[in-house]
């Protein structure tokens, strides 16, 4: 065989070789195919077949040198942590509500006569800044006091007024029944559903007296 056939031999093997060492890294194969152009310089086309046949299958010497090749490390990449925003506060849990619920609560009644001391009511209730008892003491109390004081003082009117015709009936004159110490005076019912009225704006400033020092949450 003439140096032709052996150049044509060494080429065609090396093509192979590189076409089998597509997946080693650059380095590795360069190395690899330095290494078998250096074993087939110089042969001359005899020889040059007997070394390609002892250096063997192209695809085996790549397989071979990817198994000796370590893994490279998978390289983690840390997701970007994203800081959500601090929720803000609801409105009912503000001070600026709580404060107007209060004042409702006090102080509507006399605008809205009723239906402002109801909204007033719920605005307390759905308020996050006052404790239950809190609640419960600011709405049911003016609320218990004051019915009771109108249910008295219509109750004592109707005594009255009953005591009156009777009297009246049997000659006796009204002035007695007026002096009468087992009835008391009209008046003082009438400062009993007043007060049981104060109640109500009472209630609302001492929601706004316990509201002190406290915050959104």
């Amino acid at each position: 065989m003439t140096d032709t056939t052996a150049d044509a031999l060494r080429e065609e093997y090396l093509a192979r070789l590189d076409d089998a060492m597509r997946g080693l890294p650059h380095g590795v194969a360069t190395d690899i195919r330095g290494g078998v152009v250096e074993e087939l310089t110089g042969l001359d086309a005899t020889e040059t077949a007997a070394r390609i046949a002892r250096l063997g299958d192209p695809v085996a010497i790549a397989r071979e040198a990817q198994d000796e090749v370590p893994a490279s490390p998978n390289i983690v990449v840390a997701a970007p942590v994203s800081v959500a925003p601090a929720p803000r506060p609801s409105a009912t849990s503000t001070r600026g509500f709580a404060i107007a619920a209060a004042l409702t609560l006090g102080f509507g009644g006399f605008l809205v006569p009723v239906v402002g001391w109801f909204v007033g009511a719920v605005l307390v209730s759905i308020s996050t800044l006052w404790k239950t008892w809190e609640k419960v003491v600011a709405i049911v109390v003016p609320f218990v006091f004051g019915a009771l004081s109108l249910f008295l003082v219509q109750f004592m009117s109707f005594v009255e007024f009953s005591s009156s015709g009777s009297s009246s009936g049997s000659g006796t004159p009204p002035d007695d029944v007026v002096n009468n110490p087992l009835l008391p005076s009209f008046g003082i019912w009438h400062a009993v559903l007043l007060l049981g009225f104060l109640l109500i704006p009472a209630s609302g400033l001492w929601l706004l007296w316990r509201l002190r020092g406290r915050t959104a949450r």
